[in-house]
């Protein structure tokens, strides 16, 4: 009886112990089971959002979104190109040279003054006057095919009479390619209706280019008083050249015109006659707008393209004779083209 209840002990004990290993196993295996299917999960989430790679010990502090939009060091702005400078390698053209009173030579990619001859001195601008008045009735965005009655203001030009009809484009272009103050006159009356507010707008419009010796009193170029210098009438060419409209018309050697009203035809030539072909060059042009009156003499301004594949900007205010604007304009670029060296 001993021996059996000796028996029965032992075996609870053993039972006992072996329920307690077959619990604990069933508990931390359980635990194991689901820890592990979790963190698979988890990570698969994780997964999905975008990774962000700390570059800086400053991106703890910041968001995901400030790391996505560049916050810190993670983007690197790509270097800024700077522009090689043209070098000097000759002897400059003597300023005597050239009849004319006033002049500027400038490299388009740098800015860099080439020549100058009273360059940052006041002279009349005569009718490159109408580049700053395209500028300011391109403001308006104006539908061009609209017809427009020519001014009945008594101005100089033989392009068009009071009274004729014509599309907001043909005077338009009587303006830029033939220098039709009438046209230039009618289009501001058409499109602006008051001229006093049309060129204090003219004279905004300088400012902001920096134009600040630069004063107008009329959109025509007819007025003494529309005074500038050769430094900012290149910053008024630079300004017209980035506008298609300006530049194709003034690259355009001819225009018709119909009177219905007389029943005329009118041919107008462009008056920059190194476009026409009818002062000799082998300097290629992008284009130019000339200027007369018998105050400011003979003016041109215009942009050239060297052998060199280099833009130049060149002004030349007050020459001495009606050909010699356009050759002194001309040669200037041969010469500066030869004195100096750009890089590759």
């Amino acid at each position: 009886m001993l021996e059996i209840e000796k028996y029965s002990k032992y075996s609870d004990t053993w039972r006992n112990l072996l329920f307690g290993v077959a619990l604990l196993i069933f508990v931390f295996g359980g635990m194991f089971f689901y820890t592990s299917n979790h963190q698979v999960s988890y990570a698969q989430e994780v997964d999905t959002e975008p990774k962000v790679v700390v570059t800086s010990i400053y991106d703890k502090f910041l968001s995901k979104d400030d790391v996505n939009q560049g916050a810190g060091d993670v983007t690197v702005a790509e270097p800024v190109r700077v522009p090689q400078l043209p070098e000097l390698i000759g002897e400059l053209p003597d300023v005597n040279n050239y009849s004319a009173q006033r002049i500027i030579v400038k490299d388009v990619e740098t800015g860099i003054v080439l020549f100058a001859k009273e360059a940052y001195q006041k002279w009349s601008i005569a009718s490159m006057t109408k580049l700053m008045s395209a500028l300011v009735l391109l403001e308006k965005n104006a539908d061009m095919t609209v017809d427009a009655v020519v001014t009945n203001q008594n101005l100089i030009g033989t392009h068009m009479y009071a009274g004729d009809v014509y599309t907001r484009q043909e005077l338009w272009n009587a303006m830029l390619i033939g220098s039709s103050n009438k046209a230039a006159v009618s289009l501001v009356e058409d499109i602006w209706l008051d001229e006093i507010a049309f060129v204090n707008r003219m004279n905004e419009k300088a400012v902001e280019l920096g134009m600040t010796d630069t004063v107008f009193v009329e959109p025509t170029g007819l007025n003494a008083e529309n005074v500038s210098t050769p430094s900012d009438i290149s910053l008024l060419l630079a300004e017209a050249l980035l506008h298609t409209e300006i530049v194709e018309t003034l690259q355009t050697s001819e225009l018709s015109l119909y009177s219905n009203e007389r029943s005329k035809k009118h041919n107008i030539w462009n008056t920059n006659w190194l476009l026409l072909g009818w002062i000799p060059s082998t300097v290629d042009m992008v284009a130019g707008k000339t200027g007369y009156i018998n105050h400011s003499l003979y003016n041109f301004t215009a942009r050239f393209i060297t052998q060199q594949e280099r833009e130049l900007d060149v002004v030349v205010m007050g020459a001495n004779a009606h050909e010699a604007r356009f050759t002194e304009a001309r040669d200037l670029v041969l010469s500066i083209s030869e004195v100096y060296s750009w890089p590759e």
